[in-house]
């Protein structure tokens, strides 16, 4: 069946194709907004929890060298050409083992004239001595002089004295003679050898060789002033400070070392303390010049208030703070954290123990004054 509109009726229609998505559109828009809104302006859910306090070991870490107790470079004492050596690069020697030998004929030789001259000397002496004696019992019966006796006495105090002086060259040849022979001054491992056999040595030669003592070794290390501090209060100055080394592979040596060494001043540059410990290392496992990672345990427990980091914002730079929640509004703390224990934070100051503070939900507060809704902190967290 056809149908006729008229000019009018086909005007209308379209007018109204035009108009109702116009108007469609517009409702649909408020209408979403006006939801929206109303969702913006509830209340955002949020869990709570307060502060804790939480009782822990003071700890601190830094880097460390080990060291050697003793390191000793070994010299030549007196000149002279260098034999042989005794002894294997890198082998453990005992003190007073034999090293080196240098050649000793030349140095037996000054002993023997230094003998020579104490026995010329001592002859020299004794017949002075009996020369005096007579003297002495000449004078009694006037039958010499007093001057002569004198005389007598001052021959016998020079050769005396030349005595003693000869008797003193011999000891001295004697210590040279002995310096050829150069022994290990320590227990310890041998190091590489500087200069070797058939070279000329003498006193300003240098190291010939280094011996370092095994066990037990240092560990040097510097502390941060407030680590520093934090451990001399929670220890009898340091003397029961438990330290430990790791190894770079990330292992920990299983012998703990003890402070036996605090600096007396900081270091200006570094704003750090020198300190040192004592390990014991009869395996020989803490090799010198080696770096490590140290961790100083003190056995004193300290409180401290502790909050979640996941709650904190901002960083060391500017600050940072938690949301608080009071009258179930969003209240912005400024806190003052000095170092973290098991992914807390501790708190030096800002909070109060009682404060509310949010614990989960933290990114949907976006201002200060905000209403939120508290709902109950999860078991799990």
């Amino acid at each position: 069946m056809k149908i006729n509109f008229t000019r009018r009726q086909v005007g209308i229609i379209i007018l109204l194709i035009i108009i109702v998505p116009i108007f469609y559109n517009k409702t649909a828009g408020a209408i979403g907004g006006f939801i929206q809104k109303q969702a913006m302006m509830r209340p955002k859910e949020v869990e709570v929890d307060n502060p804790h306090i939480e009782k822990v070991n003071v700890s601190a870490e830094a880097t460390g060298r080990v060291e050697a107790q003793y390191s000793i470079d070994v010299i030549a004492r007196v000149s002279g050409f260098l034999q042989k050596k005794y002894f294997k690069e890198g082998d453990f020697v005992k003190k007073g083992q034999l090293l080196f030998q240098i050649d000793p004929r030349e140095y037996q030789l000054n002993v023997n004239n230094a003998q020579a001259s104490v026995n010329q000397y001592r002859a020299l002496y004794t017949n002075a001595q009996q020369e005096w004696n007579r003297a002495n019992a000449l004078v009694k019966e006037d039958l010499i002089s007093r001057s002569d006796v004198d005389s007598s006495l001052a021959a016998r105090n020079q050769n005396k004295a030349l005595l003693d002086a000869a008797v003193q060259q011999l000891e001295l040849a004697r210590v040279n003679l002995g310096y050829t022979t150069i022994k290990s001054p320590i227990d310890g491992r041998i190091g590489k050898v500087n200069i070797t056999e058939g070279n000329y040595v003498t006193a300003s030669s240098g190291s010939l060789v280094n011996v370092a003592s095994v066990s037990p070794v240092y560990v040097t290390f510097s502390l941060k002033t407030d680590d520093f501090v934090k451990l001399l209060r929670a220890s009898d100055k340091f003397k029961d400070v438990e330290v430990k080394v790791q190894f770079g592979d990330g292992s920990w040596y299983d012998k703990t070392g003890t402070i036996n060494f605090v600096d007396n001043k900081i270091d200006k540059d570094s704003g750090s303390v020198t300190m040192r410990a004592s390990f014991d290392n009869s395996r020989c496992w803490l090799v010198p010049g080696a770096y490590m990672k140290v961790k100083l345990i003190a056995p004193r427990l300290v409180e401290y208030m502790t909050v979640p980091q996941a709650c904190a914002k901002g960083d060391a730079m500017s600050g940072y703070y938690v949301w608080a929640v009071k009258d179930n509004k969003a209240v912005r703390k400024n806190i003052e954290v000095s170092d973290d224990i098991n992914s807390n934070w501790i708190v030096e100051g800002g909070l109060d123990i009682n404060d509310t503070i949010v614990v989960s939900g933290i990114q949907n507060i976006t201002t200060e004054g905000q209403k939120l809704k508290v709902v109950a902190k999860s078991e799990e967290d």
